[in-house]
């Protein structure tokens, strides 16, 4: 057997085990994390509060988590990715490329598997509060990817971004030994989601220091 192979099977035991413990710890509710706090820099996007909205805002909303979501996200996932988004766009809706299909669905051309779920993503996202992420009662960008190789990074660019584990999605068909994530896991949203979690216990999962308003 490679020494690549025994450290694979090796990286694979050692998350299972992680995965028990933390399982072990649940109800999310009394989630702690070891790391200590980082300061909120200047350098770090931001914005007030009273952030103004504009009167599609709902629309955009839908799209932009439809293009992260698909048909096997359940609905609290859902609900935790639209609140993750909602928070970024706020931010700063210059980062979105509303042109681009990898990052908004246009309601007006969607094609037949999207059609499928896409109003299911609709009726979730205008039926729920829009609530946003803050840090400190600031509302501050929030990266995040589609999977992590079983825990997410620190960031240089987000200081007040923790590393925490994120062992089930080293489960995932979708799992690659080198899909590095900072912020937030979505495919560990929706693992947790389905597994019992509400949409705000799973984001603080990842976002511990955050509150969601």
């Amino acid at each position: 057997m490679r020494i690549k192979e025994v450290f694979g099977i090796g990286k694979k035991i050692l998350a299972c085990a992680l995965l028990l413990v933390l399982m072990a710890l649940l109800p999310f509710t009394a989630v702690k994390c070891s790391k200590s706090e980082s300061k909120l820099t200047s350098s770090t996007g931001k914005t007030n509060n009273d952030t103004k909205v504009s009167d599609d805002s709902n629309a955009i909303l839908v799209g932009l988590t439809a293009a992260v979501c698909n048909e096997n996200f359940c609905d609290e996932a859902i609900k935790a990715i639209a609140i993750l988004i909602n928070t970024d766009y706020e931010v700063n809706p210059d980062k979105f490329d509303l042109d681009n299909r990898e990052v908004y669905f246009s309601k007006d051309a969607l094609d037949n598997s999207e059609k499928e779920y896409y109003p299911k993503i609709e009726s979730i996202v205008n039926a729920m509060d829009k609530k946003t992420l803050t840090l400190r009662n600031e509302k501050v960008f929030i990266p995040y990817s589609d999977i992590s190789f079983g825990y997410t990074l620190d960031s240089e660019d987000c200081e007040y971004i923790t590393s925490v584990a994120s062992p089930w999605d080293c489960f995932s068909q979708e799992y690659d030994e080198n899909a590095e994530c900072v912020g937030v896991s979505v495919n560990g949203i929706n693992y947790l989601c389905r597994n019992g979690a509400s949409a705000e216990q799973a984001l603080k999962w990842y976002l511990p220091h955050f509150e969601i308003k």
